[in-house]
Formats: C-alpha cells, structure tokens, sequence
C-alpha cells in the first residue's frame, strides 16, 4: 500500500500546524502587546516625573530670587554700617566724642645718644 494512496482515514489532518500558527501569532501579538503597554506605562511614568522636577525647579528659582534680594538687603546694611559717617555719628551720640577744634603739638627734647 502505498501512502498517497485512496486511504484518507489515516492522513494526519492539516489543522494542527493551523492550531500552531495561531497560537504563535498570538503569543507574538500579546508580547508586542505587553511591550506597548509597558512603554505607554514607562511614557507616563517619566512625564510625571518631568513634570515633578519642573515644578521642583520652579521652586528652587523662587527661593532663589527671594535669596539674592535679602543678600542685597544684608550687603546694603554692612556699606551703611561701616561707612564713615555712621562712625563719626556713634561717636558723638553714644561715646560723646567731639571733633577737634585746634590741634596742639607739644615738642619733646632731642635725646642724644
């Protein structure tokens, strides 16, 4: 007997590679669908963190700003409190100094050695 013969009862039925291919074909299709989907999730993940980081930021220059002008402040009230005339003024006010009116030198002797 030949197998190509009239016998199709014991021919294997092609549907099995069929079963086969579409079971692959959607194996394949779910794993392009996870990868998607954790690519959508690794999308949304890091936008919130971009936005996190911006607001961060934004923050930081406030703070920023906010610092630069109270150094200003602090560096304006050191120029007034060393400048010369605030001296000469504590002087008078609080240690009651005058200004000299006449200078008086007194000579001292020559020694000779």
């Amino acid at each position: 007997m030949s197998r190509r013969g009239g016998d199709r009862t014991q021919a294997r039925p092609r549907s099995g590679r069929r079963d086969r291919a579409v079971t692959v074909r959607s194996v394949v299709l779910s794993g392009i669908g996870a990868v998607a989907l954790g690519l959508c999730f690794l999308y949304l993940l890091q936008s919130m963190a971009l936005r996190d980081l911006t607001a961060r930021c934004a923050l930081a220059r406030e703070g920023l700003v906010d610092a630069e002008e109270i150094n200003r402040s602090l560096e304006f009230r050191i120029e007034q409190a060393f400048s010369l005339e605030r001296v000469s003024r504590v002087a008078r006010a609080r240690l009651g100094m005058v200004e000299p009116t006449v200078v008086h030198y007194v000579p001292l002797p020559a020694t000779n050695r």
